[in-house]
């Protein structure tokens, strides 16, 4: 099932985070629109391997429940992703690598 495309990513702040243990790095958290809903609290990783990802928020409820938003449909993750790197380079001037 691919999923409706159209939406925005709204907002981004740039945080360009130290490379953690495992390698991998926080580039930026964004807030985007679609289907009349906003996400945020979205983020824009780096990997390992140079190259990004989109993901949804995560956290938890005052009770401690786990609560997050996921791109399930490939085509979804893949577009989130392609858009929220480009927003990066246009903030940064830095390219980055989303596949």
């Amino acid at each position: 099932m691919t999923a409706n495309q159209d939406f925005s990513i709204i907002k981004m702040v740039v945080i360009d985070a130290a490379v953690n243990m495992q390698g991998n790095r926080l580039l930026a958290a964004f807030d985007m629109a679609m289907n009349g809903m906003k996400v945020r609290g979205c983020v824009l990783t780096e990997k390992a391997d140079g190259v990004v990802k989109a993901k949804g928020p995560i956290g938890k409820t005052h009770r401690g429940v786990d609560i997050s938003v996921t791109f399930d449909d490939p085509a979804m993750a893949r577009a989130v992703t392609r858009k929220a790197a480009l927003a990066y380079c246009t903030l940064t001037g830095r390219e980055v690598a989303d596949e």
